[in-house]
């Protein structure tokens, strides 16, 4: 299926995805930023981020 022929499709995935992000982040007791904003205020690209510094630092590879 090409998105040329999907109006919106893309958008519906992207917003998908940042839900199911931040469904993860609250569980996990995170509900806003270091920057204080709230976690629906940020980019894909910044919760996908705060998503992978959340497992590092479970991981113990994070040292602060």
């Amino acid at each position: 299926m090409e998105l040329a022929n999907s109006p919106g499709l893309l958008r519906r995935a992207v917003e998908g995805r940042k839900k199911m992000l931040i469904r993860e982040l609250i569980t996990c007791g995170i509900f806003e930023h270091p920057d204080g904003r709230q976690l629906y205020e940020l980019t894909l690209t910044e919760l996908e981020d705060e998503f992978r510094f959340l497992n590092l630092k479970r991981e113990g590879d994070v040292v602060f």
